[in-house]
């Protein structure tokens, strides 16, 4: 049996919906971290001239919407659509949506682009992650799929803000005008490649997201055990059974616990930058260091560095005779090394000297050690959330529960500066030793009760 299982290899279709996923990362990443600067920058300067305010609102929302639209695009591709034609024409709408910001000229396009990208992304992400998800005939091959698809994810999102980084300030730039809108017509192209390269990979599909995921398909797409009349009417009226309602509240209560972890894992980018701004000599020698190449890039590369290492690991403890760790086992992992990495901080001060002022700085190696240890929390957590729907989530509702898994995201960005305008109350020893202490309580309380938890999804 361990023999066979290390012998299987992921279809090919699973590569391709990763390279598909890795150009929208190129063009949302790309884009992204210009928005704020297109938005503030002069308009003598290549900008709108926005108030600072207005424009960062207005570019928060891009981050916090992309991961509302999934929960709608889950239910237009599990009822009508199907999965393929739902991110071939998520692809075309944030296509269109860059073009606007190309031509933008007002605080109105811009809103524009932000909803067109928003609606894009809600047909794309989460029913690109089902599709995946359903080419495996062996499930246990999940979380590795997963841990290696995030992987993918970083190198776009890496490449792509490094790559538009430079483009806007050198390539394109002419006299005093910065190439932001070239950059933003780059995204669109990223897109229209990225759905030619998605469509000419359909043949690889396995007959997947031709029909909803409500029906069960074959390897040409057609329905299995039924004529497509009838299987449409039993699709429909078909109820749950107890275990599949069980399921359901499984997927949930990860969604909230994402809420949990997203919220104090998001502190890195406000109270970590805080904290190095005013404590940490920001520099190796004479080499400066920027506090974004520690909680973005650092993080970027760890993350498709560890990709595959996370993906073996998976894959060895599911070829153990009694299995796999269970999902809410690898939730407490997350939890507990997020905790892990504010401790890193927590001694970092200890040698600094608790309440020290300013003057006395910490080494910049506690900082980057902190995101080595809170990106294993982010391996062990994030890509695996996928997983986790792929395989329990009831057929007729598997994208709609990807779309709700991404709304648990947004609900944490949404609340995160409520988080850090309360902690701003507080030293940032107290902070840091807080957040460990909060951290800690969870993992242990979700080892304590992970056998129950399970039997929410096993038989």
């Amino acid at each position: 049996m361990g023999a066979t299982k290390t012998k299987e290899k992921h279809p090919k279709g699973f590569y391709a919906c990763c390279i598909t996923f890795m150009f929208e990362r190129l063009a949302f990443y790309g884009a992204k971290p210009l928005l704020l600067l297109f938005l503030i920058t002069a308009v003598a300067e290549g900008g709108l001239g926005i108030e600072r305010t207005d424009a960062a609102i207005m570019a928060a929302n891009l981050t916090a919407y992309t991961y509302m639209a999934p929960l709608i695009g889950g239910v237009i591709s599990d009822r009508w659509l199907g999965a393929r034609y739902a991110i071939s024409l998520g692809y075309i709408i944030m296509a269109l949506g860059y073009i606007v910001g190309w031509r933008a000229d007002s605080p109105a396009m811009i809103n524009a682009m932000i909803i067109l990208v928003s609606i894009g992304t809600g047909l794309f992400k989460g029913n690109l992650n089902a599709l995946i998800g359903r080419q495996y005939h062996n499930k246990e091959l999940l979380d590795a799929a997963f841990s290696i698809q995030y992987s993918y994810v970083n190198v776009g999102a890496f490449v792509g803000s490094l790559l538009t980084g430079f483009l806007y300030l050198h390539v394109f730039k002419k006299g005093d005008v910065l190439g932001f809108r070239q950059c933003f017509l780059m995204a669109a192209l990223w897109c229209i490649v990225g759905l030619v390269w998605f469509v000419l990979n359909w043949g690889n599909l396995q007959g997947q997201g031709i029909k909803p995921f409500k029906y069960l398909t074959d390897e040409k797409g057609e329905i299995i055990g039924s004529t497509h009349t009838a299987d449409e009417g039993a699709g429909k009226k078909e109820p749950l059974s107890k275990k599949e309602k069980e399921r359901m509240g499984a997927i949930i209560l990860v969604s909230a616990l994402s809420v949990i972890f997203w919220l104090f894992y998001y502190q890195q980018d406000l109270a970590l930058v805080i904290y190095m701004t005013d404590y940490v000599k920001m520099s190796l020698g004479s080499f400066e260091i920027a506090p974004s190449w520690i909680t973005t890039t650092w993080n970027g590369l760890l993350c498709v560095a560890l990709g595959g290492i996370m993906a073996a690991i998976w894959k060895k403890l599911a070829e153990r005779p009694q299995g796999d760790m269970n999902m809410f086992k690898k939730v407490g992992l997350g939890f507990l090394f997020v905790g892990l990495a504010f401790g890193v901080m927590v001694l970092c001060e200890l040698f600094r000297g608790v309440g020290a002022d300013a003057s006395v700085k910490a080494s910049v190696l506690w900082p980057i050690l902190f995101s080595a240890v809170i990106t294993i929390g982010e391996m062990c957590f994030s890509p695996l959330r996928n997983a986790f729907v792929s395989k329990y989530a009831p057929k007729k509702y598997l994208s709609l529960l990807m779309g709700v898994i991404a709304v648990s995201t947004f609900v944490a960005n949404k609340l995160s500066p409520y988080v850090q305008a309360f902690i701003e109350k507080f030293d940032v020893f107290p902070v840091f030793v807080g957040i460990f202490v909060i951290m800690m309580a969870f993992t242990a309380l979700l080892f304590a009760v992970n056998k129950q938890l399970n039997k929410l999804v096993e038989d």
